[in-house]
């Protein structure tokens, strides 16, 4: 069997103001044609599958994977219900791989579970960049979710054992998160993290997005995390760098407010020569 490759890595937003692209506030034209931006490097890079790291989908002890052979229903997202409210959504799935997901993750003693529930909802934190990333729903996508329980060294790990699943795999993948950066939340969906939340973002951010200080970013994210206060404490960015290693470059195309979190879309490319999952 081919080896198989992570293809893409996607840092994106799903702030609930750009759920609906023909509503949006001049405030966030540019986070829009960020992610818009980010929809054609994945259609153009053309993964087999995708897994997408949602902050919107917590859970307490056990990391879960999604199996189901296609993700179906209607999203009425509990936070807000005013506006994000029965939105329908219907994209494949891939059970074999996010069974190689869980396999892997138990190999490396994470409590890994993989699931086939038809009655699960999934999150906004998905359902809304799956609709910039790919409109036509026709990629199929293993959706993952945050462990409270999961400190940044879990959740690294985490990450290597998706890069493993899928070297093993023999498909082209693109891993995914979506999550903001700074995340101290006020009232104001217009308002922008403070002038220190988006200096930490930026050097963070450069730092993560060149190969050569991939290994400082990491060593320096959970002090990055807690004092920007990262969403859901960075996990799923820790996820994302975890799968990603030192073999990405990353390309930002934006970065935009939402009620005092800073929200970077960001395209990693493998570095020429590199094996991107093994």
């Amino acid at each position: 069997m081919a080896t198989g490759t992570i293809s893409l890595g996607l840092a994106v937003a799903h702030s609930p103001r750009i759920a609906f692209p023909d509503k949006i506030l001049p405030t966030w034209k540019d986070l829009v044609a960020a992610m818009r931006g980010a929809g054609e490097a994945l259609r153009t890079n053309a993964p087999d599958a995708v897994v997408l790291v949602s902050t919107h989908w917590v859970t307490s002890f056990n990391i879960y994977a999604d199996a189901a052979p296609r993700h179906t229903g209607t999203l009425t997202a509990q936070e807000c219900p005013d506006l994000l409210r029965a939105i329908p959504y219907d994209f494949p799935g891939d059970p074999a791989l996010a069974e190689a997901i869980v396999a892997e993750g138990k190999a490396q003693n994470l409590p890994a579970i993989a699931f086939h529930e038809p009655t699960h909802m999934l999150d906004y934190g998905t359902v809304i960049p799956m609709s910039y990333l790919v409109p036509d729903a026709t990629m199929p996508v293993v959706p993952i979710p945050v462990c409270l329980m999961s400190d940044v060294s879990e959740c690294l790990k985490l990450g290597g054992a998706i890069r493993s699943a899928i070297a093993k795999s023999g498909k082209r993948v693109a891993v995914i998160s979506s999550s903001a950066f700074a995340h101290n939340l006020v009232r104001g969906p217009e308002t922008w993290p403070t002038e220190e939340e988006q200096g930490l973002d930026k050097h963070f951010i450069g730092l993560l997005m060149d190969h050569r200080t991939a290994p400082t970013a990491r060593a320096i994210f959970t002090s990055f995390a807690n004092r920007a206060k990262y969403e859901m404490g960075g996990r799923a960015i820790a996820t994302l760098m975890g799968a990603l290693g030192d073999d990405f470059d990353g390309r930002l195309l934006g970065y935009g407010p939402s009620s005092g979190s800073g929200n970077p879309v960001i395209v990693f490319e493998p570095v020429a020569g590199a094996k991107a999952a093994a």
